[in-house]
């Protein structure tokens, strides 16, 4: 089923075909009052966190995770929540909190119903994403991650025959969790 046919969630279908740039509003008052509304269930949403925490019983979270999101197809999954976790994590860069605090909080806070607490580590080493940088990792032999291979997709530096001739060359590349961000060309 995809987005603009799925029933509502955090999101209506308007709004999704709305950020996707699919649909378009009548006005600039249109657009504002559906950004704003957007805005709202979104800070709804992650006050929701809490109580879904606190008060949706272990077995309903299981049949959520593992019989509903099990019966989808794993790359729609796994970019569900590879997305989720991002869009977390920019959230928290976006106030004063610091981001491995609230991880390990929160996997404690999990932890804490299996009556056990956990060390987390957490590292983030930045390096500069730069196509040529990428195209010579590919050239070496060396595999991208999702990401890295997404932002070739889209850099303007690369052009899709270049990508699709070093990505032939990948033996490992079809591990079927590329999105169609990248495997539309």
């Amino acid at each position: 089923m995809s987005g603009s046919e799925r029933p509502r969630g955090l999101l209506s279908s308007a709004d999704r075909a709305y950020l996707r740039g699919d649909g378009e509003l009548g006005s600039t008052q249109a657009e504002r009052n559906a950004r704003g509304r957007i805005r709202d269930r979104v800070e709804h949403a992650l006050l929701d966190f809490e109580v879904l925490l606190e008060g949706l019983s272990e077995r309903d979270r299981e049949l959520v995770f593992e019989k509903r999101l099990g019966e989808r197809d794993g790359t729609e999954v796994f970019d569900a929540l590879v997305s989720a976790t991002a869009f977390l994590y920019a959230g928290v860069e976006d106030t004063d909190l610091a981001f491995d605090t609230v991880l390990s909080e929160g996997i404690n806070l999990a932890e804490a119903e299996n009556d056990r607490a956990a060390s987390v580590a957490f590292e983030r080493t930045y390096h500069a994403l730069d196509a040529e940088t990428l195209l010579r990792e590919l050239d070496a032999g060396n595999s991208l991650s999702l990401t890295e291979l997404a932002f070739l997709h889209a850099s303007d530096d690369v052009s899709r025959e270049e990508l699709t001739r070093h990505l032939d060359d990948e033996d490992d590349f079809d591990d079927g969790r590329i999105q169609s961000k990248v495997t539309e060309f």
